[in-house]
């Protein structure tokens, strides 16, 4: 477990680290977007409901065994309430900046106690990942842009390979299609949940077959 996290902390650190100097250096992208209205401004009665589809989409999604319940319980819970007519405004601007205070604190806190042996195998086997995965992320993400399916700054973001939560503030910031973001990496989150365990189980039969195989050999 703390070479897991190691290495995926490395991968969202650096992903989200480096996403935006490539949005507002390399393809201009203004950063600057508002990513909400104050509270101030929001009818109270939309806040209310904000917080009850929160509470109601997480608990209900712990209570049901659903995968990332803390995102995707309130998140479909509010999506249904938009649909309907019910939710008409995004989340206060206060909430969204705390939301990335947050975010940023349980990346960074992953690297408490943190050893030399560590830094030097799991940080840079998350830095030799996040590598790999970028390689993939523009070849794809040039594919998806050139083929005219999506535009470069949703491309970009859609193919990054950080966490759901990063880039979909990452999104909110640079004005990018919101759905389009969202939907690419929950996609991604539902294929590597559901497909994990049966590359695990293929793995591990595999590791079985060659220990039994070096055994006869002896």
């Amino acid at each position: 477990m703390r070479a897991l996290s190691l290495v995926h902390a490395t991968r969202v650190l650096v992903i989200v680290t480096l996403a935006p100097f490539i949005l507002s250096w390399g393809m201009g992208v203004n950063l600057n977007n508002p990513v909400g209205a104050p509270a101030s401004e929001l009818p109270v009665h939309e806040m209310v409901l904000m917080c009850t589809a929160a509470l109601i989409g997480w608990r209900g999604g712990v209570r049901i065994g659903l995968f990332g319940a803390a995102i995707l319980g309130p998140m479909i819970v509010a999506a249904i309430l938009s649909l309907t007519d019910v939710l008409h405004f995004r989340p206060p601007a206060e909430a969204i900046n705390a939301a990335q205070f947050f975010i940023g604190m349980g990346i960074g806190v992953g690297y408490a106690g943190v050893t030399v042996t560590e830094l030097r195998r799991f940080v840079a086997a998350g830095i030799a990942y996040v590598l790999m995965l970028a390689t993939l992320a523009v070849v794809f993400g040039e594919i998806v842009v050139l083929s005219g399916l999506a535009d470069p700054l949703e491309g970009f973001l859609a193919f990054s390979p950080g966490g759901q939560a990063e880039m979909t503030v990452l999104a909110i910031i640079a004005g990018a299609d919101l759905g389009f973001v969202v939907v690419h990496h929950l996609t991604r989150l539902i294929l590597v949940i559901t497909g994990a365990p049966f590359f695990a189980k293929a793995l591990k039969i595999g590791a079985e077959k060659i220990d039994e195989s070096d055994e006869g050999k002896v």
